[in-house]
């Protein structure tokens, strides 16, 4: 979602404030917006709300402060919540007394209430923003006469949401306020300057030195230090992490986008994710548990909570869970979990899954089944992110920084870490022996050499979706395994194409679905072979019948279920609860060259955001 930044330490600042901002954008943004200040008492501030141009015009208009000695600057990339993507809803805000700037990531979820009370007592609001709220909240405390810090702590306790923000003020020029409470927040320093910032690659060129800040922390950052603070005002400490991936990790390395480069590196965030997780034993090992099996091997429910494309790694889970532990497995989409008064006690074990660990719904599930007293797993992609942090375990998947927003590889990367987990609860449960584990182990090992043959057929796959580049819908479908794969086909062609397209089990067409088809439909079916093969078989003649177009994703010796003007995509046959690994592939290719022939940006579709964190 929104993207900040904010340097103090002196310098030229603008430009290291406007390069954060740019390594954030593939977080998604519609205006972008920097405050500085500068010796004498003087804050400016400047803001550009011009979609994706945004930040170009921002880095052009602040040009003029290349050679300006500046105090301390905050920066910020903003995705709408509150009010449209115009400039006067653009951050940083302003208090009244335009004395006072703050940016935030979240919500204000009672911004309404106090902005009618600050309405009441005299404020001007400029904006229709929860954000401003904060500003005016922090400037009727130091209206008493206390301290940028000692307002914010007040202030935040008045606020209810998941939220990050950083404040600036004229009368500690030097200084940057922080509060974090469920959105991300980090802090890192190169020896002279300090920096807080919304995710690592704002500052990883910057810092050397990264810290996490724990949930409703006030910091204090300045040129000479940090001062931390918990949630009763008493000192607290921050904790240091290893970044272990550089810049160059997340630039594009000769590819036309980050997305096509991040679906050419799944074998690779496979081969990593899977990498010496195996004992001799059979036992799965997580990376960080205060789980006991003996604790797990109590589990009689499984819970999965996830978003998007997470939720469809998840359903993958389930079906690997169920099959191999015997234990009920329940899938939640992460918005629904807590308002439906799940089942949930200590024997119950709830899985979150999010790319960063951040997603606001998920981290709120997670938070609940915590609540309920149940055993927590998180499943996520960035090491000490909130999810991390909360949950009792965490199983990482390592695929490196993803920028492009629609997922690729850390979905099948998920998807490896979740079929590893079921292993480790089927060894516990003892439904499955080590040698056993161990077979299946290393068959998902080959795994990552089996994507490369599909990588392979970019080409054709290029070659496919122009055929089809003025059809108008998509259907998407597939049984057991294949139906979670299906799902995400059709998620990828809608995200980054925007053309209408819908995943289904293949056994529903004729329960309504099929009602659609006609000669302008495409339908995408997934049928390797399966001891449903046949059944899906049937259910694509259910599709001829109808004149649709045919695209048939399946494995060697298939070819002859497709018919004159049809398509085959043939990957490789591997056990069937590992196919979606293999599968999913060529539907990432197709809708990647589907949105490149409309002449779409696939690493920036409109409208998303990589990590959402606002509910």
């Amino acid at each position: 979602m929104c993207g900040i930044i904010g340097v103090v330490g002196g310098g030229s600042l603008a430009k290291q404030l406007t390069d954060g901002l740019r390594r954030l954008e593939y977080r998604g943004y519609d205006s972008a917006g920097i405050v500085i200040t500068l010796p004498g008492g003087e804050m400016q501030r400047m803001r550009a709300a011009n979609g994706k141009n945004s930040l170009a015009d921002l880095e052009s208009e602040s040009q003029s402060l290349a050679s300006a000695d500046i105090l301390s600057g905050i920066g910020h990339t903003r995705w709408a919540t509150h009010g449209g993507p115009t400039l006067p809803n653009a951050h940083p805000h302003y208090d009244c007394s335009e004395r006072l700037a703050v940016i935030q990531n979240g919500i204000v979820e009672n911004f309404a209430e106090l902005k009618g009370q600050l309405i009441e007592r005299g404020h001007s609001f400029t904006s229709e923003t929860d954000t401003e709220v904060i500003s005016h909240l922090l400037e009727e405390e130091m209206n008493t006469g206390i301290t940028l810090l000692e307002a914010v702590k007040i202030a935040s306790h008045r606020m209810r949401g998941a939220m990050s923000f950083v404040a600036i003020s004229l009368d500690a020029p030097g200084v940057l306020i922080g509060f974090k409470r469920m959105a991300p927040m980090i802090l890192g320093t190169n020896g002279k300057q300090w920096f807080i910032a919304s995710d690592i690659p704002a500052i990883l060129d910057q810092a050397s030195t990264f810290y996490h800040l724990e949930d409703d922390s006030v910091v204090s950052v300045s040129k000479d230090g940090v001062e931390v603070f918990a949630e009763d005002g008493t000192r607290a400490e921050m904790t240091e992490f290893i970044v272990d991936w550089t810049l160059e990790s997340a630039e594009k390395a000769g590819f036309e986008d980050f997305m096509s480069k991040e679906i050419f590196e799944q074998p690779a965030a496979l081969r990593d994710t899977l990498a010496g997780r195996l004992r001799s034993s059979g036992e799965i090992e997580l990376d960080e548990t205060s789980i006991s099996n003996d604790a797990l091997a109590r589990i009689n429910k499984v819970f999965i909570v996830a978003c998007g494309t997470s939720y469809h790694a998840g359903m993958v889970a389930k079906y690997a869970i169920e099959h191999w532990t015997k234990m009920p497995v329940e899938l939640d989409i992460s918005s629904e979990f807590r308002y439906r008064d799940p089942v949930v006690d200590e024997r119950t074990l709830v899985v979150a899954v999010s790319q960063s660990g951040e997603t606001l719904d998920t981290l709120a599930a997670l938070h609940e089944a915590k609540n309920l007293g149940a055993q927590t797993i998180a499943v996520c992609n960035v090491v000490g992110s909130s999810m991390a942090r909360l949950a009792d375990s965490v199983l990482y998947t390592r695929a490196g920084p993803e920028v492009g927003v629609a997922a690729t590889k850390t979905h099948t990367a998920q998807i490896g870490a979740l079929l590893l987990l079921a292993l480790k609860l089927s060894r516990i449960k003892g439904q499955l022996y080590p040698n056993e584990i161990d077979d299946i182990y290393h068959e998902l090992v080959e795994i990552p050499g089996k994507i490369e043959e599909v990588l392979e057929k970019w080409d054709f796959i290029r070659s496919v979706a122009q055929v089809f580049s003025e059809r108008d819908r998509f259907y998407f479908i597939g049984r057991h395994v294949g139906f979670p794969v299906a799902l995400e086909g059709a998620l990828k062609l809608k995200e980054i194409s925007y053309l209408p397209a819908e995943g289904y089990p293949a056994g529903e067409l004729k329960h309504g679905p099929i009602a659609m088809l006609d000669k302008n439909a495409v339908v995408i079916a997934m049928a390797s072979k399966t001891r449903l093969f046949e059944k899906i078989v049937s259910n694509i003649e259910e599709v001829r019948a109808r004149d649709s177009a045919v695209i048939v994703i399946g494995n060697h010796g298939s070819e002859s279920i497709i018919k004159e003007g049809e398509y085959f995509i043939e990957v490789p046959q591997v056990h069937p609860l590992l196919a979606p690994l293999v599968d999913v592939v060529p539907l990432q290719i197709f809708a990647y060259h589907m949105a490149r022939i409309h002449g779409e940006d696939v690493d920036r579709p409109r409208n998303l955001a990589k990590t959402v964190t606002v509910e």
